[in-house]
């Protein structure tokens, strides 16, 4: 991947200039997209404000970065500027791009931006759209889940952690699966390469509270203690 720096007047771009011969500014804005044929897709969940853009040739998902929890209430969007490089849009492009490269199963990213007005920026990402995919989250009542799915989740996460990628908020919302079964990680906002360590079971753990916290919003659904030992077993292997 041929990742492509483009000076902004408040700002700056990353694309990816293998698959891209420039971008503009104005592609990570929702009024151009809604001024297009396609009209854009809203996803969602999650954190960040995720939506699906594309025309005849291409399918892509545009993510403006938020804050979480009481900090986003204040702040909302606007993240204190300590530099490029640290920006939270700059890191995960390359993250994601490195990943890509290596062969895990990881949307490719296209392209992002940061925005800088004094001491704080905004930023926006945008990555190829996995096509077919839905949430793991969206399936654990549905009847086109096997029991297969939870072994292969197990040794998906196997994957990430066999090349020390520590996920910042591995969840079931953030796990695809496409129609062919096969199993994509979402979202490396904040995600890091880390030595071995406590971090897998804290991963881990984090993706068992994830799946408590659906089934007990849900009465219909049940992840048993034999799925969560089907996916460590895998993961064990």
């Amino acid at each position: 991947m041929n990742v492509t720096y483009q000076a902004l007047a408040q700002g700056a771009m990353l694309y990816d200039g293998s698959r891209l011969d420039q971008m503009q500014p104005e592609q990570f804005e929702m009024d151009y997209w809604q001024s297009q044929p396609n009209p854009p897709e809203l996803a969602t969940g999650g954190r960040g404000t995720v939506v699906f853009i594309g025309g005849d040739q291409f399918s892509w998902a545009l993510r403006h970065y938020r804050r979480g929890g009481l900090p986003g209430r204040v702040l909302s969007d606007q993240f204190l500027f300590l530099g490029e490089n640290p920006t939270r849009s700059f890191r995960e492009f390359r993250l994601l791009a490195m990943l890509y490269d290596m062969g895990l199963p990881v949307p490719r990213p296209v392209a992002a931006r940061y925005v800088r007005s004094g001491a704080i920026y905004r930023a926006d990402l945008i990555t190829a759209r996995i096509p077919e995919a839905r949430p793991l989250s969206s399936l654990l009542d549905s009847a086109e889940l096997g029991n297969e799915i939870w072994a292969n989740t197990g040794k998906l996460i196997r994957r990430f952690h066999d090349a020390g990628v520590c996920h910042a908020d591995l969840n079931a919302h953030n796990i695809m699966v496409n129609s062919s079964g096969e199993l994509f990680l979402l979202d490396f906002d904040r995600g890091t390469i880390r030595q071995d360590g406590q971090w897998k079971q804290a991963n881990l753990q984090r993706l068992r509270r994830s799946l408590d916290k659906i089934s007990g919003a849900n009465p219909g659904i049940n992840v048993s203690e034999a799925d969560w030992s089907r996916l460590l077993e895998a993961y064990s292997e």
